[in-house]
Formats: structure tokens, C-alpha cells, sequence
């Protein structure tokens, strides 16, 4: 097991799903959707994100650098009576993000409530597990919806 990849697998083996190249292609559209790049090879989708900032005023715009799914793959098989799609994604922003997140809550107890090093801390080392865990589950959760999506014909 790696820490900076989260992996998972999913195995379907009901009968209402679309074929292999219609998954491929709407797991690519919805991609681009999300402003990802994608390489498609034989039963892989490679994707990263795309980064660009406009150069206008607006900070609406400039979240592009905040986005907890850089990169990662998607593995499609097609086995005798199932469909296994396995996804991995690497989690490198999201620790980053969550030690950001986690020195800026230490350093604003410490000094706002006047506590001891230790218990500021121990603070930030719990405002970073809340947050991992926090982005593991959302990541896990956008990528069971958009499996779901494309692999049955009926899903909203």
C-alpha cells in the first residue's frame, strides 16, 4: 500500500450497463468536464488536471490550484460474466493542502488562545487527520459517482 495513492476497485455484474467503448467515452467527456486532461490507451484513462489561471480580477477563477484530484488512472477489464474498473489516484495535493490547512489552525490556537506548544500541536496534527480523512472520502465519493454515472444507462 502506498500513502501518497489511494486506489479502488469496482466489480459490476449486472446486466444493465453500457459496453466497454461507451464507458470509455462518456468517463472521458465527463473528465473534460471537470477540466481534466485525459490519454485514453486500449482500457486506461490517464487523467490530470488542468492548470491555468486567467489573468482577470476575479478569484473565482483562480481555483484550479485547489483541487484535491491532480492525477490519476482508471483501469477498465472486462471479464467473463463482470466489469471490473479499478481508479488510482495520487494524493500529493491533498496532504498539502491538509498540512496548510492543519499549521494555520495550530498557529491561530496558539497564539488567539494562548495554549502550551504541545496541545497546539496536538491540534494541528488533528486538524491534518480531519482533513485527509475528509478529502479521502470526498475523492472516493466523486469517483464512485462518476463510475456509476457512466457505467449504467438509468443513473442520475
Amino acid at each position: 500500500m502506498n500513502l501518497f495513492e489511494l486506489s479502488g476497485t469496482s466489480i459490476i455484474t449486472e446486466r444493465k450497463i453500457n459496453d466497454i467503448s461507451t464507458i470509455k467515452s462518456k468517463m472521458e467527456t465527463r473528465l473534460n468536464s471537470m477540466k481534466a486532461r485525459t490519454y485514453v490507451s486500449d482500457n486506461v484513462i490517464t487523467f490530470s488536471t488542468l492548470n491555468f489561471y486567467v489573468p482577470s480580477g476575479s478569484l473565482r477563477d483562480r481555483n484550479d490550484s485547489l483541487r484535491i484530484i491532480k492525477e490519476g488512472k482508471i483501469d477498465i477489464n472486462k471479464e467473463s460474466h463482470s466489469l471490473s474498473i479499478s481508479w488510482t489516484v495520487k494524493l500529493d495535493s491533498l496532504y498539502f493542502l491538509a498540512l496548510c490547512c492543519s499549521i494555520v489552525a495550530a498557529t491561530f490556537i496558539s497564539l488567539y488562545a494562548n495554549t502550551e506548544l504541545i496541545i497546539s500541536v496536538s491540534i494541528g496534527i488533528l486538524f491534518f487527520l480531519m482533513f485527509v480523512f475528509i478529502g479521502i472520502v470526498l475523492i472516493k465519493s466523486q469517483l464512485d459517482d462518476l463510475i456509476n454515472s457512466c457505467v449504467f444507462r438509468n443513473y442520475y
